[in-house]
């Protein structure tokens, strides 16, 4: 039973927070506090709701888009003043939004989460917290489902933003409309501040909070925006179902998973349901790139009918550094451009003579240290295929970029020997004609890392490492 003192809407927030299991008893939570009506309202909640779900600690998060000038440094000024009035410790950061965006072809809208999101699990990961809150309500959830809608997504694109995430996002107050949010600072004598770039109708998410829901509640459906949130609540429910299905087909069909390559059985592919098939080409593609950006519904079925008419040796490119090739009874799936290895195999050998961000053919490398006190110990960022961190220390300047040389060894992390990189391979199952697409970052003595598979022994991180050097390897489909 909540306790009694407790206002209704508090209570709500209570119940969906135990239904959706979101925070675990003695959690250290972070909180995003941009200064807007739905930040507060998610600050102050929790703050009041801390001793009654039993959380240990509460960090507040506050980051700077550099977009708005004066106005951004009021809502700064304005998130210091509310932590500092509840004893909420506050954490800020500010970035250069428009130069990351230039520097890496993105939205405004996808430059400035890429980089918020990053200041979120670089201080879950340095204040050992165990959840990220962010403020979205029921109306950020139909916004959400309609862009999907709109864009072409699949049936499981209109779960919308989940309450819980694998990474420890969540989202405490989707059961909420923002009218409700509203009241309930009223209700607090709570103020917020207003962000002057969501009344200008420049993007969509505005167009569709200014222009389009008003026009679908006065017309339509005067609770579009609950409606619209309780049907991704539905969806999440089949998906579920979906999910637990799906490894049983999977097995079933999956010849071979690695870091930079799956294979798929065709013919067991195209024995099963038309639906099933494109849940199975999502999760292989989801396993792969790690995301589904710019996938789209079209493009599952597309890569259906491909599949069904095309023969061997032919290729189906997606949007962002990936490809199918169908190859006999297989349908393979790489990050690494299958155009090298017909007719001849990568010829690759580039020199990398300090950090920094470097370009050779299709792959894009950055390269940076850190510093090891950043991270608590035993406690790094997770690393993927694609990246990796290093003891910058017994790292031996220049590096170089190349493939596969016969004769070559190196020393896989968790063994005392060395060990013939051919070896490695077979023991990988990796086919010969793949072994000269796989790129080894090496330095002058050894080989540092064969880029989505293993790293080498004498250059992991301990706990006796003082500087971090941390690599990231991606493939361009456009060079």
């Amino acid at each position: 039973m909540p306790p009694p003192n407790l206002s209704n809407f508090q209570k709500r927030a209570l119940d969906y927070i135990r239904q959706e299991k979101l925070i675990e008893t003695g959690s250290h939570l972070l909180i995003a506090v941009s200064g807007g009506p739905d930040s507060v309202a998610l600050l102050h909640i929790l703050h009041v709701l801390q001793q009654v779900l039993n959380l240990t600690r509460l960090t507040a998060l506050h980051f700077d888009h550099r977009l708005r000038g004066k106005e951004s440094e009021g809502d700064r000024a304005f998130v210091e003043k509310l932590a500092a009035n509840l004893r909420v410790p506050l954490v800020c950061r500010s970035e250069d939004v428009l130069a990351y965006q230039r520097q890496h072809a993105l939205s405004l809208e996808m430059a400035a989460r890429e980089l918020r999101h990053r200041f979120f699990y670089d201080l879950q990961v340095r204040l050992d917290a165990q959840r990220i809150a962010l403020g979205h309500t029921a109306n950020d959830q139909a916004e959400e489902i309609l862009l999907r809608l709109f864009r072409g997504t699949g049936p499981s694109g209109m779960v919308g933003m989940l309450p819980k995430t694998d990474r420890g996002i969540i989202r405490p107050l989707l059961f909420a409309t923002r009218q409700e949010i509203m009241a309930y600072l009223s209700e607090q004598g709570l103020s917020f501040r207003d962000d002057s770039s969501n009344q200008e109708p420049f993007c969509q998410r505005n167009v569709l909070r200014l222009e389009v829901f008003p026009i679908l509640e006065r017309h339509f459906h005067s609770q579009v925006i609950s409606t619209l949130a309780r049907h991704a609540g539905l969806v999440r429910d089949e998906e579920d179902y979906w999910e637990r299905h799906l490894e049983e087909c999977w097995a079933s069909v999956c010849v071979e998973e690695a870091p930079l390559r799956i294979a798929l059985r065709i013919s067991s592919l195209l024995s099963l349901h038309h639906a099933v098939q494109k849940r199975i080409l999502r999760l292989a593609i989801s396993k792969i790139r790690g995301n589904l950006q710019g996938i789209y519904s079209i493009h599952l079925e597309n890569l259906v009918q491909w599949v069904r008419q095309s023969s061997s040796g032919k290729i189906f490119e997606f949007p962002g550094a990936l490809w199918a090739v169908h190859k006999g009874d297989s349908l393979l799936f790489s990050t690494i451009p299958p155009l090298f290895s017909q007719p001849a195999p990568l010829s690759l050998s580039a020199h990398i003579p300090r950090p920094g961000l470097y370009a050779f053919g299709p792959f894009h490398l950055n390269l940076s240290l850190q510093d090891r006190g950043s991270f608590p110990d035993q406690a790094m960022p997770p690393t993927s295929p694609h990246s990796v961190r290093l003891d910058a220390d017994k790292v031996k300047w220049p590096l170089t970029l190349r493939t596969w040389q016969p004769g070559d060894r190196f020393q896989p992390m968790g063994l005392a020997g060395s060990k013939k990189l051919q070896d490695f391979f077979m023991d990988k199952k990796i086919p010969r004609e793949q072994r000269k697409e796989i790129p080894l970052l090496c330095d002058r003595e050894k080989i540092c890392w064969i880029a989505g598979y293993r790293l080498d022994d004498r250059v992991k991180v301990t706990e006796q490492t003082q500087s971090v050097l941390a690599i990231e390897m991606r493939v361009n489909s456009e060079t």
